[in-house]
C-alpha cells in the first residue's frame, strides 16, 4: 500500500471521529422493574457548591457525603428487593 493511502486512511478516520463526537451525552431513562418504587431508580446526583471560601469546602464535602449515603441506601433497598425476588422465584411454594 502506498504511503499516501495510509495518510488518507488516517485522515478519513480522524474526520469521521470528529463528526461523530457529541458535546452532550444523553443519558438513558432509568429502567423500570416490577415492584421497585420509581424513586429508587432515579439517578443519584449531588449539586456542586461553588468554592469561594474555606467553609465552602466543608459544605461541599457534607453535600457529597449526604448524597453518597442516600445513594447507598437506594442500592441496599434494590439489593434487598432483588434478594427477595430471587427467593420467591426459587421457592415454588411461595409462588
Amino acid at each position: 500500500m502506498p504511503k499516501s493511502a495510509n495518510i488518507c486512511l488516517a485522515l478519513s478516520l480522524l474526520t469521521c471521529a470528529a463528526c461523530s463526537t457529541r458535546s452532550e451525552v444523553a443519558s438513558a431513562p432509568p429502567l423500570a422493574y416490577d415492584g421497585i418504587p420509581a424513586g429508587l431508580m432515579e439517578r443519584c446526583t449531588v449539586k456542586d457548591v461553588d468554592l469561594v471560601t474555606t467553609g465552602d469546602i466543608v459544605t461541599s464535602r457534607n453535600a457529597y457525603k449526604d448524597g453518597f449515603e442516600k445513594c447507598a441506601a437506594k442500592v441496599e433497598a434494590i439489593r434487598a428487593h432483588d434478594a427477595e425476588a430471587r427467593a420467591v422465584s426459587s421457592d415454588p411454594a411461595k409462588q
